[in-house]
C-alpha cells in the first residue's frame, strides 16, 4: 500500500515538474497592434512585407518568442480598434501611436513610462535620432513613446513656372519676405482677361503662417495667446496674399495644370506624387521639386509635420521583450531603413539618411540627403495639440480677418476673448 502511494506522489512530481519545464519553456507570443495603408492621408501601396522582415529579425534575435497582430486595420479604423482593446484589457504589447492620440492614452495610463529603459539600456542612444524628436513623445519630461516615422511640412516649388518667369529658386534658407515677394511677382492676369490666372500659392493657411514665423500659440496655463507681434505679422502676411488674387481663388485644377508657384506639401505627397515607377504621377507636365518651408528669418528654429510613434502597454507582462521589439522597430537601423524604402515618411534615426541605398533611393525621387537634413536638423516643433473647437474658432476667426475689413489688433483681442472664455 504504501509502495503504491510512493508511485503515485511519484507521478505526481513528475506531472508537476514537467508542467513546470513546459511553462518556463513554452513560447512567448507579443501582441502587436498595427494599422495598413499610409498615415498620412495619401494613398499607399504599402503591404506588411517590411512589418514582416522587421519580425522576422526580431524572433531570429529572441528564440522562442513570437510576435503577432491583427491584419486588415484601416489607418482610419484603427483608433477604435485600439479603444475597443484597451477597454477590454486586451492591449496588444506594443502599439503604433498615432500623434493626435498620444498624449489621451498618456493621461489615460494606456502608455508605459520609458525614462527607466532610456537610462539603464547601454546599447540606446538618444542622440541617435534628429533633434527634438524623442522629445514629441513626452509628457512632463517622461517619456512615453519612440518615433517610428515622421512626416516634415515642406513646400512644392513649380519650377517650370519659375524659370519661365526669370526667377531664382528659393534655397533652403529662404525667409518670409522671400516667399511672398516671388508670390507677388507671379500672380498676374496672362490672358489679360482682367481675372488673375497664375497664382503665387495655394493652400498656405493660418496654421502654416503660424508655423512660419515660429509662434507658440498656448500659454503654460492652456489660454491661447493672440496678443503677439509675430501672430499680427503671420494674419497680415496671410490678408496681403489674399489680396493679390483679386477674388479669384486657385483651384487644385490650377495647381494640378501648372499655374500656382507654391503650395505646402508633406514629405508623404512629395513621395506618392512623385513620378516614380511605383508612385502616382501627379505633376508629370511640368518640373517641380520640394524645398523647406520658408521660415521668419531664413533659418527656421523648428520643423513642423506630423510623427507616428509606437509605445509599450503599461500592463505588458512581457516588459524587457516589449522593449526590445519596440526598439527594432524604432531604433535599429535595418528597420528604419525600410521605413523609409516601403513607407511614407521620414526616419527619424539621424544615421539612416547617410546610408547608401537610402542616398540612392532619395536620389532617384529627386530630393537630397541634404535637403533631408536642412529639415530635420532643426529641432522638431513640440506641438500642443489644440482642441477641435478651439481650432474651429480660429479658423472661423481668422477667415473672418482675411476677408474682413476690421482693425487687425482689436479683432484678434476680440477673438482671443471668445476662445478664451470659460463659459461662452
Amino acid at each position: 500500500m504504501k509502495s503504491k502511494k510512493r508511485i503515485v506522489i511519484a507521478g505526481m512530481l513528475c506531472a508537476v515538474l514537467a508542467f513546470s519545464v513546459w511553462y518556463v519553456q513554452r513560447p512567448v507570443v507579443l501582441k502587436l497592434g498595427i494599422f495598413t495603408g499610409g498615415s498620412w492621408n495619401v494613398p499607399s501601396t504599402s503591404t506588411y512585407e517590411y512589418i514582416d522582415s522587421i519580425i522576422r529579425r526580431f524572433e531570429k534575435d529572441h528564440p522562442g518568442v513570437y510576435v503577432q497582430y491583427e491584419s486588415g486595420i484601416r489607418h482610419a479604423d484603427y483608433p477604435e480598434w485600439m479603444a475597443d482593446h484597451i477597454i477590454s484589457g486586451q492591449c496588444p504589447d506594443v502599439f503604433l501611436v498615432l500623434d493626435t492620440d498620444f498624449y489621451e492614452y498618456v493621461q489615460l495610463g494606456v502608455l508605459k513610462n520609458l525614462n527607466s529603459f532610456l537610462s539603464s539600456d547601454k546599447e540606446f542612444n538618444e542622440s541617435s535620432y534628429y533633434p527634438g524628436i524623442l522629445e514629441q513623445a513626452r509628457y512632463h519630461f517622461e517619456q512615453f513613446a519612440l518615433p517610428f516615422e515622421y512626416n516634415p511640412g515642406m513646400m512644392f516649388v513649380n519650377e517650370s513656372l519659375l524659370e519661365q518667369e526669370g526667377i531664382p529658386l528659393p534655397d533652403k534658407n529662404w525667409n518670409m519676405d522671400d516667399f511672398c515677394s516671388i508670390c507677388r511677382q507671379i500672380t498676374k492676369d496672362r490672358d489679360r482677361n482682367d481675372t488673375i490666372d497664375q497664382f503665387g500659392v495655394i493652400g498656405f493657411d493660418w496654421e502654416d503662417a503660424l508655423n512660419a514665423y515660429g509662434v507658440q500659440l498656448i500659454d503654460p496655463d492652456g489660454s491661447v495667446n493672440l496678443n503677439q507681434p509675430d501672430v499680427r505679422k503671420a494674419i497680415q502676411t496671410l490678408i496681403d496674399l489674399n489680396a493679390l488674387y483679386e477674388k479669384s481663388v486657385p483651384s487644385q485644377a490650377d495647381l494640378d495644370e501648372g499655374k500656382v508657384a507654391f503650395a505646402p506639401m508633406s514629405y508623404a505627397e512629395f513621395i506618392t506624387y512623385n513620378p516614380y515607377p511605383w508612385r502616382i504621377k501627379r505633376y508629370s507636365d511640368f518640373d517641380w521639386l520640394c524645398v523647406p518651408m520658408p521660415s521668419k528669418t531664413g533659418y527656421a528654429y523648428h520643423y513642423d509635420g506630423s510623427a507616428l510613434y509606437m509605445g509599450m502597454s503599461n500592463h505588458t507582462r512581457h516588459t524587457d521583450l516589449s522593449w526590445h521589439l519596440l526598439k527594432a522597430f524604432c531604433y535599429e537601423e535595418e528597420s528604419q531603413k525600410d521605413v523609409v524604402l516601403y513607407g511614407l515618411g521620414i526616419s527619424p534615426v539621424r544615421t539612416v539618411a547617410s546610408d547608401p541605398e537610402i542616398i540612392q533611393y532619395y536620389d532617384s525621387l529627386g530630393i537630397s540627403v541634404s535637403l533631408i537634413n536642412a529639415i530635420m536638423d532643426y529641432s522638431a516643433q513640440n506641438e500642443t495639440y489644440l482642441d477641435e473647437s478651439v481650432k474651429n474658432k480660429l479658423d472661423t476667426g481668422i477667415r473672418a480677418m482675411i476677408d474682413g475689413d476690421e482693425d487687425l489688433d482689436i479683432a484678434l483681442m476680440e477673438l482671443e476673448q471668445k476662445i478664451n472664455e470659460k463659459n461662452p
